[in-house]
This record gives C-alpha cells, structure tokens and sequence, in this order.
C-alpha cells in the first residue's frame, strides 16, 4: 500500500514537473457567445464535430440564426478521391482520399475570420479482391479527416480569440 501511494505521488510529481495539464475547454472569441453554424446538409459528421467542440462554459450552438452573436460558414464540403497508382495491368493499387472544407466566420456584420480553405488527404491501399472492404476504409478515413478537420477549425477560431484577448 504504502508502494502503491509513493508511485502515485512520483507519477504526480513527474506530470507536475513536466507541464502537464488536463484539457481545457477552447478560448473562443467572446463574440462566439451563441454561434449559428450554417451548412450544406453534406457534411453532418463535421457539424457533429463542431457542435461538440464549440459548446463550452462560455459558448454555445444556436439553431435561431437572429438569436446568434456569430456565424460559422460552412461555405463548401467536398470529399475527394482520386486513384495514386495502378499496376501493369491497370488495375488499381493506391486511392488518395481528401477532404476539402471553406469556411469563414463572421460577426455583427464584420468578417472575423475571411473565407479559407483547408484540405487533408490520406492514401490507402486498395485491394481488387475485396472492394467492400475499401469502401469501408474509405469511410472510415472520411469520419477520421472530419474530426480531424473540426480540430483545424477549432485551432484558427481559438488563435483570433487569443488575438482578441492581446489587442483588446
């Protein structure tokens, strides 16, 4: 027992000393207070993503747009795919897959956050004996880019609430 105790407090110390910390929820602009995320209707796991990282203690989602202090602009969805090589036969060996999101955020009238764009690819093999199992890969690195992508979405919209907070 006594074991057991020293190791955790070590571990503790060790975390400490590191600069360790547990997640913190995001910093977003306080003009983000109640957001309304406007959408395509194609893009409902990247939506999921967004709901679920934008509602914090100080932020949340809002479906009454003339209620909203903000508004997030999905303003383009696409998944891609594109074939990266084939064997001598031409048969198909390699898909890249991407998925490509424009997005902009605007406030009050004003563009905080002008129209970017951001794009991810991944490769997979692929395999002529069992095109079941690519289309289930594929899916799967669909679903794994859109919460991938609501992360990249979180980390521009958290860098303007830190810019906000240094110029005031």
């Amino acid at each position: 027992m006594l074991r057991l105790r020293s190791w955790l407090l070590m571990t503790c110390l060790l975390l400490t000393g590191c600069g360790f910390q547990l997640r913190q929820p995001a910093q977003l602009p306080a003009v983000m207070q109640r957001t309304y995320i406007v959408s395509s209707g194609n893009d409902r796991g990247l939506v999921r993503e967004l709901y679920r990282s934008i509602s914090t203690p100080t932020t949340a989602i809002t479906n009454d747009v003339t209620s909203a202090t903000a508004v997030l602009n999905l303003l383009n969805v696409q998944h891609i795919q594109r074939v990266l090589s084939v064997s001598n036969t031409g048969q198909p060996l390699e898909f890249q897959v991407a998925y490509r999101v424009e997005f902009s955020l605007t406030a009050n009238g004003q563009t905080l956050i002008a129209p970017q764009t951001l794009v991810l690819t991944r490769n997979y093999d692929y395999s002529a004996g069992n095109p079941l199992a690519d289309t289930q890969q594929a899916n799967v690195l669909y679903a794994s880019m859109e919460r991938d992508m609501a992360q990249l979405i979180m980390f521009k919209l958290e860098a303007l609430g830190r810019s906000e907070r240094k110029h005031p």
